[in-house]
């Protein structure tokens, strides 16, 4: 359903008037899968929980908010007086994302009405993880969709203490340390809890751990009692943690986000990771053809992309991954001499990219800071934190960034740092083009610093007419690996980017 539709269904139909639809809609599907879950009927009774069928064959649009919430248990999220401001559906089967807003507010925190009754408190990964705490009458809150906490929600922790309780990998680890260092100078404690090995997060741990309870009320006693003898634990607490990490990425249960460039990706580990990556070049080299190449890839395979632009409109972002598509050149789609029904057929396998796509198209009023909100905002709607494109570097005005730059060289270097802590904190990859021929003209010693990963594409001298146009892909700087030079052929004629055969 789309953003206007469900908005006029939320404007026909009361959100308590929505809770109200779903509860009457529990049935065995659902209660199974709560039960797995864990949860108890007085729980499903007590937080309002209800469901939204699966729909087979035929039928009439004509429910509350059509197949938006098809086959997911949903949760009402209240405000401090308990009253209904958003629903979050959780698919029972393997449809993705896993969690779904219906209106993305992202002010109010899971649970939060426990928050007038306790000074200690544990700040979860999910609402199961609240719901499975309150079973163990264990007060407990979480931001509804993963990885949004912020400020606003760290006031809300102010003089308390607070157990931080997240994901037992990588990205739940990245995100404790953040979610510390915010809460660190205002909450009167702050300490991250380790689950213990295997163990996912707090709902697996009550599941599957024998007297739960108890031994959950024993980690968070031995972790403030660590806490209180040694504030920075030593490396020998991680040891388990790296180990862990390792076996994933030795079993492949742990790789990057392939950019469809298999020669790329192979040097790159399996791809796209956390980090800064740079794409250089001198004007009209392709870095835009190639980021929107990689992007569409990306979007294909169900990965939430953002690709912001200060350089190209939408519309000409659109017309040349449609050029690739139908295999022709984007001026022809830029200047309407392509037959429409052609266009149409290449929009229907478009669609299947768009739908986890978002196109933000900038001006010079548009700030950094302005950027960043939407692409929090995206990242919650789409469950997962989206691989951001930033086309491109040079021109995002210096409004918005916390000091005003003095030289272009310093302006850069703020927004180089800025899209690296974004992408540290949040856990996704940012390809950032940024116009410059390097060896003639040096990027600046910041930029270079905070990129994990600096290409550049250097054309290369004409071959064969139709081997396409020669371009080398040299990876200058690569934090964890090699260096490496890929050899590439730019097929004007279908708009695509592709490993030489022969380079």
């Amino acid at each position: 359903m789309s953003g206007t539709n469900r908005s006029a269904a939320v404007a026909t139909f009361d959100l308590e008037e929505l809770v109200v639809h779903y509860q009457k809609q529990l049935r065995e599907e659902a209660f199974l899968y709560l039960q797995r879950r864990g949860i108890a009927q007085e729980t499903v009774e007590r937080y309002r929980i209800g469901f939204e069928p699966g729909k087979i064959g035929f039928y009439v649009n004509s429910n509350k908010l059509g197949d938006y919430f098809e086959n997911r248990v949903i949760i009402p999220i209240a405000d401090a007086e308990g009253a209904a401001v958003d629903l979050i559906g959780r698919s029972i089967d393997h449809r993705e994302p896993k969690y779904k807003s219906l209106l993305g507010v992202d002010d109010i925190m899971f649970n939060e009405q426990i928050l007038e009754e306790t000074e200690d408190v544990i700040l979860a990964s999910g609402v199961f993880d609240v719901l499975s705490l309150a079973q163990a009458r264990l007060p407990a809150v979480c931001v509804p969709v993963w990885m949004t906490f912020k400020d606003s929600h760290a006031e809300k922790l102010r003089e308390k203490r607070v157990f931080i309780c997240l994901g037992n990998d990588e990205l739940g680890r990245s995100e404790s340390v953040r979610i510390l260092t915010m809460l660190q100078p205002i909450a009167k404690q702050a300490l991250i809890v380790q689950m213990p090995e295997s163990i996912r997060d707090v709902n697996d741990f009550f599941v599957r751990v024998q007297h739960p309870l108890d031994t959950f009320m024993k980690l968070l006693n031995e972790t403030m009692e660590e806490t209180m003898m040694l504030p920075i634990a030593p490396d020998v607490k991680n040891i388990t943690i790296y180990t862990e990490e390792y076996m994933k990425r030795h079993r492949g249960q742990s790789s990057g986000i392939p950019t469809g460039i298999a020669e790329l990706d192979e040097t790159l580990f399996g791809g796209l990771r956390s980090g800064l990556y740079l794409i250089a070049g001198g004007a009209s080299s392709g870095k835009t053809m190639l980021m929107k190449q990689i992007a569409d890839h990306i979007a294909s395979e169900q990965t939430p992309v953002v690709y912001v632009s200060w350089d190209m409109t939408a519309f000409e972002l659109w017309a040349r991954s449609i050029a690739r598509i139908i295999g022709t050149e984007p001026q022809k789609v830029l200047s309407g001499k392509i037959p429409p029904e052609e266009v149409s057929d290449a929009n229907k396998q478009y669609t299947q990219i768009s739908k986890m796509l978002w196109t933000i198209e900038c001006s010079i009023d548009t700030p950094m800071d302005r950027v960043m909100a939407s692409i929090e905002r995206i990242g919650a709607m789409a469950g997962k934190t989206p691989v951001v494109f930033i086309d491109h570097l040079n021109r995002i005005p210096v409004t918005g960034l916390q000091q005003t730059p003095k030289s272009a060289s310093e302006h850069q270097t703020m927004l180089a740092y800025v899209l690296k802590q974004w992408s540290r904190e949040r856990g996704g990859p940012v390809l950032a083009a940024i116009p410059s021929d390097i060896g003639e003209e040096a990027l600046p010693q910041g930029v270079e610093a905070s990129a994990d990963v600096i290409m550049l594409l250097k054309p290369q001298p004409v071959g064969e007419p139709n081997q396409g146009r020669g371009v080398a892909l040299h990876l200058l700087k690569h934090r964890n690996g090699s260096l490496k030079t890929i050899q590439l052929r730019f097929h004007d004629q279908k708009a695509v980017f592709v490993v030489a055969a022969n380079p």
